[in-house]
């Protein structure tokens, strides 16, 4: 029996799927299998704490205020507002998966529509970009850079409520994704220069959007920035520059230029102007090396010396550094909870809630989750934007041990843990010096399995005032204490302020 008609009817059936649900299918199977791997071959990722924790809060419905992290911060106006719902359902990996395989599919069906099957390639070059979250653990971006391509496919399409709803939805699950849309969108006005009645409705929305987004701001203000690295924004101008190089040159592509001098511009303002986002922006360097190989594939791939120097430099900036970071995670212990028993064993059993806990920062800052999820307040917590404006002193090459027993009693410490294993690699190590070398003026109490634990001599409470102030409990939410006599007392929390 001849295999012919199989065969032909399998082609029939190929040719009759439009192309770009088809390469949507492919781009989503390649994304698939990859984070497969990803999720199940490699310990999780450092982002993966803040993440894990934040869902925790929800879980405990700690939604509107947390005392375990930096003295006091507003949980939900952290990353994303809207996230941390949805992941109570299938948690926050397998979310930001089913995510990460979405926008595969969206980001080849908006451009294999724009752009025919010469974006083929391209379209399945970002099916394996798309697993950078799940390399570095952003899965609130993860999620929202979701409902962005969902937002601008519906803009293609001319579905302009749909769309502006998604835009919403972007804001609401990622800042940085909404950012991201604002970028795409410029660049969209940019290579038609004309304002149209959808023109105007779809930039009056968005302004809207950022009025909100402002307003959220004054009401929970925030002093955390965080910086733009000097060797990403030179990465970023340079990979920008290859593509406005190659997009420029056909009609076609203008787009993928506009949009490469949009990232290149706001690059720099962000590295003149401090601001939370700062090298957050970087992250569009998944998108780059696919843009560039859809332009590659429209113009032909010529001229080839460009292409070749084009595609490897952006690919190069858009995978080799959550590449490198995954070769160098080497100590998976602090992701798991029996690392952190000997820890709480030792909480449980000296600590009480007048004091929160220091603990010298892990490589992926899981203090930030172990330790309030099993009740004891933080000092710290694992947002950088925040620490290095709570705590410079920290961030200096060296620190005295007058100055770090002066911060330890105005945030309220009394037990500082130093774990034995791989450090943060900025926040941690002048403390970790200063610790071992015995002159801190801490006094070692024990070590505990990977712990060295130290005291500080006459700790200052967080509660002080003319009478003796005992705190009882400490929640997320609340301080329940007594005090001995009526006066004015210093309660040790940060009231006002909040990050992004």
């Amino acid at each position: 029996m001849s295999a012919v008609p199989e065969i032909s009817r399998a082609w029939a059936w190929r040719e009759r799927v439009p192309p770009a649900w088809r390469e949507a299918a492919i781009a989503a199977a390649i994304c698939l299998v990859g984070a497969l791997i990803v999720t199940h071959g490699l310990s999780l990722p450092d982002d993966a704490s803040a993440h894990l924790y934040r869902a925790l809060l929800v879980k405990r419905d700690a939604v509107l205020w947390d005392n375990f992290w930096y003295g006091g911060d507003y949980p939900l106006v952290s990353y994303s507002l809207l996230v941390y719902l949805p992941q109570q359902l299938i948690g926050p990996a397998t979310l930001a998966l089913v995510s990460a395989v979405g926008s595969a599919a969206l980001f080849a069906l908006l451009v294999v529509q724009r752009w025919g099957e010469r974006a083929a390639w391209g379209a399945r070059a970002f099916g394996l970009l798309a697993l950078g979250p799940l390399f570095t653990g952003g899965y609130a971006y993860a999620v929202g850079a979701a409902a962005m391509l969902a937002c601008l496919i519906a803009l293609q399409r001319h579905r302009h409520v749909v769309g502006g709803l998604l835009g919403a939805l972007t804001l609401g699950l990622s800042p940085l994704a909404f950012v991201f849309l604002g970028l795409v969108l410029a660049a969209v006005w940019l290579e038609h220069r004309r304002i149209d009645p959808r023109t105007f409705v779809v930039g009056a929305w968005l302004a809207a959007l950022v009025v909100v987004q402002a307003a959220i701001g004054f009401l929970f203000p925030s002093e955390g920035v965080y910086p733009f690295l000097v060797g990403h924004l030179v990465a970023v101008v340079a990979v920008s520059l290859l593509g406005v190089a190659l997009a420029r040159r056909g009609r076609e592509t203008h787009l993928i230029m506009w949009l490469c001098v949009c990232w290149a511009v706001g690059a720099l303002l962000l590295y003149a102007i401090p601001t939370p986002v700062g090298d957050n922006l970087a992250r569009l360097r998944y998108f780059v090396f696919p843009m560039l190989a859809v332009a590659a594939g429209v113009q032909q791939w010529r001229p080839r010396l460009l292409v070749a120097v084009a595609l490897a430099a952006s690919f190069a900036y858009g995978a080799l550094p959550d590449l490198y970071d995954a070769a160098t995670r080497t100590d998976a212990r602090p992701t798991q909870e029996a690392f952190w028993q000997p820890a709480i064993g030792f909480l449980d059993e000296h600590s009480t809630p007048d004091y929160r806990v220091e603990v010298v920062q892990t490589a992926g800052r899981w203090e930030a989750f172990w330790i309030p999820r099993a009740g004891f307040p933080l000092v710290r917590g694992w947002y950088r934007q925040v620490d290095l404006a709570d705590n410079p002193v920290l961030y200096e090459k060296t620190i005295t041990p007058e100055q770090f027993r002066a911060w330890l009693r105005s945030r309220a410490v009394r037990y500082v843990l130093l774990p034995m294993t791989t450090l943060d690699s900025e926040g941690a190590k002048a403390e970790a010096q200063l610790l071992r070398s015995g002159a801190s003026g801490l006094r070692l109490v024990e070590i505990r399995g990977a712990w060295m634990i130290y005291e500080l001599p006459n700790p200052t409470p967080l509660v002080t005032g003319p009478g003796r102030a005992r705190v009882l409990s400490q929640e997320h939410e609340t301080l329940r204490g007594t005090v001995t006599e009526p006066g004015l007392y210093t309660m040790r929390v940060q009231i006002g302020r909040a990050h992004v």
